[in-house]
């Protein structure tokens, strides 16, 4: 597995934000549903996204096993200004990452992280509360084929 060390850059986009635990099953769950209400917006709105579906996972806690998600589209500037009600006008994350693309099912990317996470500890760097992920893949990609790209930002 490749991990490289990149410089994310800002894009603006559109987001939902969600609570959910860190339970793999919840994620899913709370994935989907986020993603529905995305893509709903997107659709009613008129807005054409800029890029790839993105997830930003932030505000992990250990002790609640709770974690926020910002689950959105990079899109235009001017689109920003179409956000409303549960729906966030932001920029995607930027500056100094890891990355490494993830090949297949979306339950097997806490293995990819765990792989970041211990690459991270074997050269020093702290491992962070937040991370996110690009879906590459359009939508009907058969499981075993999708690519995931992962970051990790280091401080």
């Amino acid at each position: 597995m490749l991990i490289e060390t990149v410089e994310a850059e800002t894009r603006p986009m559109l987001y939902v934000s969600r609570s959910t635990s860190m339970n793999p099953q919840d994620v899913a769950a709370t994935m989907g549903e986020a993603f529905g209400a995305i893509g709903a917006f997107i659709d009613k709105s008129g807005v054409i996204p800029a890029g790839p579906p993105l997830a930003f996972y932030h505000d992990w806690d250990e002790g609640t096993g709770r974690m926020t998600v910002d689950v959105g589209f990079p899109v235009a500037p001017r689109d920003t200004t179409k956000a409303t009600g549960d729906v966030h006008a932001g920029q995607t994350p930027s500056g100094k990452a890891l990355k490494t693309v993830h090949h297949g099912p979306y339950p097997k990317l806490s293995e990819t992280y765990g792989k970041i996470e211990a690459h991270m500890k074997k050269i020093g760097l702290p491992v962070p509360s937040a991370a996110w992920e690009v879906y590459v893949s359009e939508p009907g990609t058969p499981e075993d084929d999708l690519l995931t790209e992962i970051y990790m930002p280091v401080a």
